[in-house]
């Protein structure tokens, strides 16, 4: 492959009590890689956070620079002007040393010590991830102010649900992509393996969160949810504290922990869940479709109570009353909410509509509106054409890296990406995805079979990725009886470049050589004989066709008889 250009992105994390900023942004970047690497160009991305869930990058393959959160700094007694002095140069300072061709901000365009308002113009370009907020917080002048100083504005919701509270003259960058997740579908754990993975038999698997566990009220969200519901008939609890939590971890029969771990790619295990309604357990849950009860947290920025009853009106979820003090009363009513969805039909036409609401994961179209400010549009438009669903759903199952698949695209169309349109972008995938499965069909170790079809493909100087794919499988059945790919390779060199002879020509001809070679008992190396006896010089060098042709007659050797 060709020489690969650099992207250097920071995205800036430093703000919040939760992990919805990671988790947006991770979702985000996952995609922009992808589609970076596509294009050929070596993504260097950086997060700046001050999250103590910095961990989950580390699992995503992301590198962090890690400040300490409000949170440790107020519990370890650090004087708080020293702190914000130390906080704002070490953006700064950062950002100056990293110089981004791409700065992406989540949800605080000022930043979380009012540190952006100077240091924005230390990147190429800038992008801010506007999730839905208070119209109250969203109004505030100085968050307003900040706006216009964005390249690009994204919104990860539907218009209608945030419209994005916005000065006019910067209405025209706001772009909805609609909602955002850290997983696709096909990449999610089928329900039987998710459900052997988390211990439940045939148990109703009910899914117990208070988002990701630095809310105050996590522990006593969590303590009542279980006090209400353990060691009830044929439930099986499974909590997902969050990252952030730090209280009382409670085990015993038929509950399970998650811990640290990411519960999206579980989901499709769970029946039911009962879960606060931040902007990331929202959208998973509704996403994957999970019928839900909500609990919905007071937060600063937020407004978890009307997320919810979105759900509630699609008919996806309800909303369980708020903790009363009663504590048998707040019992009763969760275990209430809980038997009604024991009921599989209810479940079914929740699960579906929860799915209705959140059809789609927009993580993809965030990360190619972004891209676009530094990437030649019509190469990430090719991107988006040739990393679909059914491209993730092949690279799961065979265990290869999407860059594999990449590297194949290149050899069966290796125009530059800018320079393909949408069809034959998704050409090029199509055939890939074909001819990597053709590998696995025959046994054929990937390394082993990448020596030969690369240089066999790239001898098509003028053929499109359909000619040069069929040759590849072509070869790969012709040297499999073989066994010696080594050899295979060897022979493949020997081959000139063709300008005009289409694929099926060359194909037919190299078979036809294989084959009489095989008819005699011959290995590939007495073949390479064969074809340096026949090879010409200087004027006299054969076309392919020829050279294969003259190779194939009876007896030719080494000194040129026949």
């Amino acid at each position: 492959m060709r020489e690969k250009r650099r992207l250097r992105v920071v995205n800036y994390a430093v703000n919040g009590r939760g992990v919805g900023h990671l988790t947006r942004l991770t979702a985000i970047n996952r995609w922009l890689r992808r589609y970076a690497a596509y294009c050929g160009v070596r993504a260097e991305i950086y997060f700046l956070t001050s999250s103590e869930a910095d961990g989950l990058l580390f699992q995503e393959g992301f590198a962090s620079f890690k400040l300490p959160s409000k949170t440790v700094v107020k519990e370890t007694a650090i004087h708080k002007q020293t702190y914000l002095a130390l906080a704002k140069q070490w953006v700064w300072h950062s950002l100056g040393l990293l110089r981004p061709d791409l700065l992406i901000v989540d949800t605080f365009p000022r930043g979380s010590f009012g540190e952006l308002l100077s240091a924005l113009d230390l990147a190429k370009h800038k992008a801010f991830i506007y999730r839905p907020l208070k119209a109250s917080y969203a109004a505030r002048p100085d968050f307003q102010a900040m706006l216009p100083l964005y390249d690009s504005i994204l919104v990860p919701d539907y218009e209608e649900h945030a419209p994005g509270l916005a000065p006019p003259r910067v209405r025209q960058r706001i772009e909805h992509t609609g909602p955002v997740v850290c997983r696709e579908r096909v990449e999610l754990l089928a329900r039987d393996e998710a459900r052997g993975q988390l211990g439940v038999g045939e148990q109703l698997c009910v899914y117990v969160s208070a988002g990701g566990g630095g809310d105050p009220t996590s522990e006593d969200s969590l303590t009542r949810v279980l006090d209400a519901l353990a060691g009830q008939e044929g439930l099986h609890l499974v909590i997902g504290a969050g990252p952030l939590y730090r209280g009382r971890r409670q085990h015993g029969p038929g509950v399970t922990w998650l811990g640290h771990q990411r519960a999206i790619e579980l989901m499709p295990g769970f029946d039911l869940a009962i879960s606060a309604g931040g902007y990331n357990s929202f959208f998973e849950l509704m996403h994957v479709g999970v019928p839900a009860l909500f609990l919905p947290q007071d937060k600063v920025a937020d407004e978890q109570d009307v997320r919810a009853e979105r759900a509630v009106a699609a008919g996806a979820a309800r909303v369980l009353p708020a903790p009363s003090g009663d504590e048998a009363a707040d019992g009763a009513a969760i275990r209430a909410a809980v038997d009604e969805l024991r009921d599989p039909e209810l479940r079914a036409a929740m699960s579906a509509a929860a799915r209705e609401l959140v059809p789609s994961n927009h993580a993809r179209e965030a990360a190619a509106e972004l891209l676009r400010l530094a990437l030649p549009p019509a190469a990430v438009e090719a991107a988006e054409e040739a990393i679909d669903d059914a491209l993730l759903a092949e690279a799961r199952r065979s265990g290869l890296e999407l860059s594999i698949f990449f590297e194949v695209m290149e050899v069966l169309d290796p125009r530059p990406r800018e320079e393909l349109d949408a069809d034959a972008a998704c050409e090029a995938s199509q055939h890939a995805v074909e001819l990597l499965r053709h590998m696995d069909r025959l046994g054929v170790p990937l390394a082993a079979a990448r020596r030969v079809i690369d240089p066999l493909a790239r001898k098509l100087v003028s053929a499109g990725p359909a000619a040069r794919a069929e040759l590849a499988r072509s070869a790969l059945d012709a040297f499999a009886p073989f066994g010696d790919w080594a050899g295979a390779a060897m022979v493949v060199r020997t081959l000139r470049n063709e300008r005009e002879l289409e694929g099926e020509g060359l194909a037919r001809a190299l078979g036809r050589f294989l084959a009489v070679l095989r008819d005699e008992g011959q290995t590939l190396y007495q073949g390479l004989e064969r074809l340096g006896a026949v090879q010409g010089v200087e004027e006299d060098l054969p076309t392919n066709r020829e050279l294969l042709a003259r190779a194939s007659a009876p007896a030719v050797t080494s000194e040129g008889g026949a």
